[in-house]
């Protein structure tokens, strides 16, 4: 089993994913499930963007992110949305 994480995402992200030493994957549309049960099988860490997360069914997704073994994080891949929280926590107004 690896020990690096294996993100699921689409190309763009997965470029910077690939910096930071992740091994990436990314399905066309259609086959994230494979490519996920595939993911979950080979590695301790599942990171999966949550574009992605939204083609998978919602069974699925739960049964695995209950299982923790691997361990499935949903990436808030929203255009800006971390930006916005870093901009909201250092002023000190998070809702």
């Amino acid at each position: 089993m690896r020990t690096a994480p294996i993100v699921i995402a689409d190309r763009h992200a997965a470029v910077g994913w690939r910096l930071a030493g992740a091994h990436v994957r990314t399905p066309m549309p259609g086959t994230v499930a494979a490519a996920f049960r595939t993911a979950c099988a080979e590695t301790e860490l599942v990171l999966i963007a949550s574009a992605c997360a939204r083609e998978l069914p919602p069974a699925m997704l739960d049964a695995a992110r209950r299982s923790l073994r691997p361990l499935v994080l949903v990436l808030d891949d929203e255009p800006g949305a971390a930006v916005e929280r870093s901009a909201r926590r250092a002023l000190g107004v998070l809702p």
